[in-house]
């Protein structure tokens, strides 16, 4: 969750080369590649590599919680970068839903 808006979530997401893997749930993953990644993570990952990466934690040295600790305070509502493939986007709920794959106001997502 985010700590200032509850309707938020923040979601780790992995980029190696153009593949993307987003952890959406407990033992749920998504796949994606350039091609199929939702338009609201490209927006969000635009977003954060266009920004500057001052301090990107070294892969071997990233603990769990340094993805989910803000590194770019300018970006604390869409997201930031933790090490050279570990990003945490931040979306709303119902964008969850949607990318788990679920239901929302009976419909599905």
């Amino acid at each position: 969750m985010h700590h200032r808006d509850w309707n938020l979530v923040r979601v780790p997401l992995r980029k190696v080369d153009n593949k993307y893997t987003v952890y959406v749930a407990d033992d749920l993953v998504r796949y994606y590649d350039s091609g199929t990644l939702p338009d609201v993570l490209k927006t969000k990952m635009a977003m954060i590599l266009a920004s500057p990466q001052p301090n990107l934690i070294p892969e071997y040295k990233l603990q769990k919680l340094n993805v989910y600790s803000v590194t770019m305070p300018h970006l604390e509502y869409d997201g930031w970068r933790s090490s050279e493939t570990w990003f945490c986007v931040v979306i709303d709920r119902l964008t969850l839903e949607s990318l788990k794959g679920g239901t929302v106001n009976g419909t599905n997502a």
